[in-house]
This record gives structure tokens, sequence and C-alpha cells, in this order.
């Protein structure tokens, strides 16, 4: 009967909306009366399945309905997903209010358990790659009012990853708004390599909230459940939001993932383990072809790295505390402030632009290391600002560089080995028992490839480095690297104020 009632007076409110499209974003008439599981009967449900199909069907008229959704009133539910269950639809704003969900998921497949966008899919359209360098879509029609995602999909291989037998291919994404982008492509389109394919969705600027929520993900099931999916959506906060994941069976994980989407926010968000173990992959926060993505207090640990990102521009981690920020392939622009990393690394290929660190702390990581894999040595710089380095026996290189493939890459943007410039301004590194040294870059891997002068790298600058034990000036020896190279432009070492208590500084570059 309750639920009967809800549906009428959803119905009432469908008609007077059915002819106003233009309001489907204008929600400050309905945000005071959003809808509640309770309504639906929520305490009336006899076992799990029950309450996802209660939950399913409050979800599934917010969304219908545009109606904002509250599970306040609501402490715990204990869900168990039933065979052939659908996603549960996020609306404009979501406020689980504190819930804890208890989830299992023996059902007949994966699923995602809260997902928000990507109902309708990206309808093609034909541009001129010359349009992503300019930034000006005015003389199309679908863009010339109005805010949308272009996405771009190279058609050509990027590139080949050795030793997991697969193409990569780049993508990007790009932020219309009546007429002008906001933003630009990685790099150009604009050459014969390049085989752009064009989509795009319309989207709106008002704010996507998806917040308080605690989600416990259950032991030994037949199936995975991921928590929550972003698709093709533009500023979208989540925050306030726990995952708790215990020792599996499984890999592969997604708990959270952003695609095709913009101006995204990830706030006051903890993952404690992903489905993922010493040797099989599984990423906390996954995210694909995304521009202008914001972390503030995203902390997370796992067996693996708790990133898993391709095609990333302009990043921004503030206050984090994980494993690793990881970009595999492709990307522009990362900016990390007041975060800590421990014991892995931040990871790039195919990086461009900048990645900078500012007031951050490495505890038995490597500030920075450049994949192999993808043999894709792109031209950036490396920004470290008054940092924190803890050096270890295993890790007190400050940028490792690997080597693996002999053969230059085929596609033509990729053929040059470039290596980053290197910019530090007040370093601390603290050096545990026994380690008297420390590189600025450390190649590894086909040595034989630093035989081979590399391209871009024409700097090193150091303002303000110092060695302590304990809190203590310690004696260090500082190697600019440990396998000499060459580098095909003009090359300069500047160091300033460096403190090594009595210790070296050795190999400088292009040294005989």
């Amino acid at each position: 009967m309750k639920k009967l009632v809800v549906l009428l007076f959803l119905a009432c409110f469908a008609m007077g909306y059915a002819q106003q499209p233009e309001r489907v974003q204008d929600n400050s008439s309905i945000d005071a009366v959003p809808l509640n599981p309770l309504t639906y009967g929520l305490r009336d449900a006899q076992d799990g399945k029950e309450r996802y199909e209660v939950l399913y069907a409050c979800h599934k008229d917010a969304y219908d309905y545009r109606r904002a959704v509250s599970y306040a009133g609501i402490d715990t539910i204990n869900l168990e997903i039933p065979d052939g269950a659908k996603p549960m639809p996020l609306t404009y704003n979501t406020d689980f209010a504190g819930v804890v969900i208890n989830v299992r998921n023996d059902s007949d497949k994966d699923i995602t358990l809260f997902a928000l966008g990507g109902e309708q899919p990206a309808k093609e359209i034909t541009l001129n790659a010359a349009m992503l360098d300019n930034g000006d879509f005015r003389s199309v029609p679908e863009f010339q009012s109005g805010n949308y995602l272009l996405i771009v999909n190279d058609q050509a291989p990027w590139t080949y990853r050795e030793g997991y037998n697969y193409n990569s291919f780049r993508a990007d994404l790009i932020y219309i708004r009546d007429g002008h982008s906001l933003n630009f492509p990685v790099t150009t389109y604009t050459n014969p390599a390049a085989q752009p394919k064009y989509s795009y969705v319309p989207v709106t600027t008002e704010p996507k909230i998806i917040q308080n929520i605690t989600i416990h993900r259950g032991r030994n099931e037949k199936h995975k459940t991921y928590c929550i999916s972003v698709s093709n959506q533009n500023n979208v906060t989540i925050r306030n939001v726990h995952i708790t994941t215990p020792k599996t069976k499984f890999n592969a994980d997604g708990a959270i993932t952003l695609r095709n989407s913009a101006n995204c926010t990830v706030q006051d968000v903890r993952i404690d383990s992903t489905y993922s173990y010493p040797g099989a992959y599984g990423y906390a926060m996954s995210m694909g072809n995304v521009w202008n993505t914001t972390f503030i207090r995203f902390v997370a640990d796992a067996a693996w790295g708790v990133f898993g990102s391709n095609n990333v521009s302009k990043t921004t981690l503030r206050e984090c505390d994980v494993n690793r920020f990881d970009i595999h392939c492709y990307g522009r622009d990362a900016y990390l402030v007041n975060c800590t990393f421990r014991n892995k690394q931040t990871q790039f290929s195919s990086m461009y632009g900048e990645v900078v660190f500012d007031s951050c702390h490495f505890i038995d990581c490597i500030p920075v290391r450049i994949r192999s894999s993808y043999n894709a040595y792109t031209p950036f710089d490396i920004k470290i600002r008054h940092c924190t380095f803890d050096a270890t026996l295993r890790h007190h290189a400050l940028v490792n560089v690997m080597l693996l493939s002999t053969e230059p890459n085929p596609r033509p943007e990729l053929a040059p080995r470039c290596w980053p410039n290197v910019y530090i301004e007040d370093l601390t590194v603290n050096l545990p028992f026994l380690t008297r040294r420390i590189e600025i870059i450390e190649p590894t891997g086909t040595l034989s490839e630093c035989k081979k002068p590399v391209d871009y790298m024409q700097r090193i600058e150091i303002n303000g480095l110092r060695t302590l034990r304990r809190g203590r000036p310690e004696r260090c020896d500082l190697f600019f690297t440990k396998h000499r190279f060459q580098t095909k432009e003009p090359f300069r070492v500047n160091y300033k104020n460096v403190d090594l208590n009595g210790g070296r500084m050795v190999n400088m570059i292009n040294d005989r």
C-alpha cells in the first residue's frame, strides 16, 4: 500500500514536469522531499535479496522522476545480490545518511552496486582534429550552446605493452561550453598516425553528490561487488565514503571507478584493502579518460597499488595517504600536495606536462618511477618542493627510469626516448642505518640503453637538500646517477644549499 501511494504521487509529479525538459537539473523545489527506502517497505523485507529489490525500486524511481534520495533513519542494511540484479542508478543527490551496508554477492555475476551515468550512450560526431588544438567548436551546431563532454578515442594503437601482450589505446576528454573548450588534449591528434573517433554527451554544471556511506564487502563470495561507478558526468562529488574488503580469492578490483568524466572530487574517502593480492592487481580507485579530478583526504591501502589510471589529465591530490599514485599510460599534469606515499611508488608512463610534489612525505617509497613496459618515454618535468624522503635500503633513489625494450616505439610521437627534467627545492632526506648514498636518477633494467643519448632532459636543479638520521645531520653521498648516460641536448646541473654533512656529490651528467 505504501509503495502504491508513493507511485501515485510520483506519477502526478511527473505529469507536471513531463513537458519541461529544461528543468531536469532545477532541483531546488524538490530537494526538501527526497525519496527514502523506508517508504518502499525496507523494514518489511524478509531477507537480503528482498532488501536489494526495495533499494533498487527506490533508486529507480528517483532516477526516473529526477528526485533526490536520502537514507535518513536507516542504520544498517544487510544485502544479498539476487541473480540478474542491475546496478542501482544514482540521481543528482544521494545522501546515504551514514548507513552501513553489508553486502554479499553469491549471485550469477559480478555487479556494481551504485552507478551514476552511462545509461545513454555517447553520440558519434565528425570533427576536424585541428579543433582540438585551437579549442574553437563554434562552427559545430551541436556545440554552439550548452555544456558537452567530447570523448576522443584514437583508433590507432598508442603503444604495445610488452610482457602483457596487448595494445594500449589513448583517449582524451574535452569539456566544451558554448562552442569553446575549457581544456585541450594531452597531446595533439593532428599528425598522420592519429585516427581519432569522436562522440559526445551533454552535461550540466549543477553539482551531483554521493555521500555518507560505509560498504563492507563479504568474505568467500561467488562474485565481486564493485561499489560506486561514475561515467559521462560533470561536477560530481563522492564524499565521506568508507569501503572495506576482506582477504579474498578475487582480484581485478575497481572499488570506485570514474570514466569519461570531468571536474570530479573524491573527498574524505577511506578504502581498506581491495580485491587484490601480491602478484594480482586490483584498484581502490580506477580512472579512465577523466579531466580535472581532485582527491582530498583520500586514504587507501591494499596488497596492490590503490590507483589504476589511464588517459588522465590534470589530477590533484591534497592531504591524501596512499601506497601509490599511478598513471599507467597517457596523462598530463599531476599536482600532489601535502600527501603521504608509503611502501611503493608514484608511477607514470607516457606522461606530459609536469608532476609536482609539494610538502609530501615519501616513506620507503620511490617518488617517481617511469614504467618500461609501455616503451613510451615522453617529455615532462618533475618538481619536488618542501618534501621529506624517508630513504631505505631498497628505495633510495628519487627518480627510477625503468628500461626494457631496445627497439624504438613505431609510433612517431613516441620514437624519441625522453627523460624528465628534475627540480628539487628544500628536500629533507632521512637516512636509515647503513644507508650512505642516494641517487637522483636511477636507471634500471636494460642498462645498455644508457649508451643511447636521451631526449628532452636538459637540467637537474637543486636548491636546498639536507641529509639527516634521527633528526641530526648525517653524512651521505649524493650520486647524480648510478649508471652514466648522455643527453642529446646541452645539459646543466645546478646544486645550491646542499648539506650532505661532509658527503660527496659524484657522477655528474655526461661524465667521461
